[in-house]
């Protein structure tokens, strides 16, 4: 038993670290104080931008706790292939509408997200290859600031999870440790998604 938890580790540990190496072209894993501050904002003046942007902080919250529910569902042993879906499918309808936010906030981001979201009516068909070519290292996006992939992975990663799923309906272990790779790498995006466009 110990030695499958100290693999799962392992895997979990050498994905992110693949993926930390590749997130250079793509705007990086983490932003520092000095360059969030320096990024580009809309301010938010209006009362109805605020009231949205106030109802994009409480989706994203959910977001995390659905996305924290959903790696607790990868150990029940009831967990079926149909409830991560619907979950996952939670999670992308959240993404979308903390998106549009951001496609207020943060302008330059804004044909980047919208290509981005265009992953939707794909989700049945597209190769787990393809969409790590195309999205998750941005080779079907239109180049933009590293600000705007943080936000994107909101979208991205649970896409994946989708995807693994859809081709994986028996939920094979090696399956649920990349849906947790997945889901871990994610949550680690969501404060600076909430940093960059909530506050």
């Amino acid at each position: 038993m110990n030695s499958k938890i100290l693999y799962i580790f392992y895997f979990i540990f050498t994905c992110l670290l693949m993926n930390q190496n590749s997130f250079g072209s793509s705007g990086g894993s983490s932003m520092s104080e000095d360059e969030i501050k320096n990024v580009t904002r809309e301010n938010v003046t209006d009362k109805n931008d605020q009231e949205k942007l106030s109802k994009a902080a409480a989706l994203l919250s959910n977001y995390e706790i659905e996305a924290k529910k959903l790696l607790a569902m990868l150990d029940e042993t009831k967990t079926n292939s149909k409830l991560i879906q619907n979950k996952t499918r939670e999670l992308l309808n959240l993404s979308e509408i903390v998106i549009q936010s951001a496609q207020f906030r943060l302008p330059q981001c804004n044909n980047y997200l919208i290509k981005t979201l265009e992953l939707k009516e794909n989700l049945e068909k597209i190769s787990h290859e393809v969409l790590e070519k195309d999205y998750h290292h941005d080779g079907a996006l239109p180049k933009a600031p590293g600000e705007c992939y943080h936000t994107k992975d909101l979208f991205v990663h649970p896409a994946t999870v989708y995807v693994l799923v859809r081709d994986d309906p028996s939920l094979a272990n090696k399956t649920k440790m990349s849906i947790n790779a997945e889901l871990t790498e994610v949550l680690a995006h969501t404060e600076l998604v909430r940093q960059l466009v909530i506050y």
